[in-house]
This record gives C-alpha cells, structure tokens and sequence, in this order.
C-alpha cells in the first residue's frame, strides 16, 4: 500500500470509507462502485474492497488504469455521450478530489452536466460521496450544492459516517468537507 495512505490526513480518511464499503453492501449481489479520478495511489483502492459481490470500476481521462473492474477514459461530463447505455448502473460513486479539488476547476455550467452525469449513472437511491477543499475563493468555481446537488441529492448518514464530514489538516490548516449523498426519487 502507497504510504500515501498512512499520512495524508484526508486520504486517512478517505480509507475508512473504502474500509466500510464491504460491510455497507454485505452479502448484497452485482453492486457497482464508479472511483473518479486516477492518481498514483489509486492503484491501491480495489484491494481496499475485499466483497468480491462489488464491481469496482474508474473514470480518468488523462491517465489509465488496470486496477479495476472496468474504466471509463472520459471526464464525467462526456461519459454518458461517449459510453452510452450506462445510466443507473452504479450503487456508489466515490468523487475524492475531481470536483471538490482546488486543482480542477469547473465553471458553474459544467458543474451543471457533472453533477446531471453523476445523478444519471446512478441508480435509484445510489449514494455519491463528494471530498472537497475549501480553498477555491473565485464564485465562478466555487461548487454550487443549492443549485446542482441539493435538487437531486439529499445528505445521509451511512456506513457510521455524519451525512458531512469535516477534516483538518493538523500540519496545513487545509479544511476537507466529506458529504454523504443519496439520489433523491424524481
């Protein structure tokens, strides 16, 4: 395992989710989780899941990845135009630090069609768990929960998590908000 894991205080955390997912969904069959995003120590989150019921597949579209169950090399804003024919295909979709990283940003319009795509490729009363900083300050980037997540997402409480969890870096100061969502019926 990447030490990655061992001391970045979010990714730490980050690792209790992966740590739960099995119990999560127990003996549940044909669950299928979506991971965005592949970093160097991603090559390590398919091991953290041990239920051999769950799918584990990825979604990156600079990189590739041959640790998962399947991949989609598109951003998430095009992957339903490019792999049609996968709307409610996912139970869970973990997004750690591809919309809520300071490093990426997404104007109000294309966190529209992400967060459209994301409630589309779930399936009814799927859950989306969002990691993000809070260290973008231009309102144009700024991630619009109210507008884009709020109407389709409601926040839950799963797996012995609060539907938000805050992190801070004790090294940093960098804040991390870790929100629990679940599919709202439409």
């Amino acid at each position: 395992m990447d030490n990655h894991w061992n001391y970045a205080t979010d990714k730490k955390f980050i690792k209790k989710i992966y740590d739960q997912i099995d119990f999560f969904y127990g003996t549940e069959k044909a669950i299928k989780i979506l991971d965005l995003g592949v970093e160097y120590y991603n090559s390590d989150c398919q091991s953290f899941i041990k239920n051999k019921n769950i799918k584990y597949w990825q979604l990156e579209p600079f990189r590739t990845s041959d640790k998962n169950d399947g991949f989609f090399h598109c951003k998430v804003e095009e992957c339903l135009e490019k792999y049609p024919g996968n709307e409610s295909e996912f139970d869970m979709i973990l997004d750690f630090g591809v919309l809520g990283w300071n490093g990426i940003q997404f104007s109000q319009s294309e966190q529209e069609k992400y967060t459209n795509n994301i409630f589309k490729l779930l399936k009814p009363g799927g859950h989306y768990i969002l990691h993000g900083d809070r260290v973008e300050t231009k309102p144009e980037y700024i991630i619009n929960v109210d507008k884009f997540i709020r109407p389709k997402f409601s926040q839950v409480e799963i797996m012995g998590f609060n539907s938000l969890e805050i992190i801070t870096c004790p090294n940093h100061g960098t804040i991390w908000d870790i929100t629990f969502w679940k599919t709202n019926e439409v």
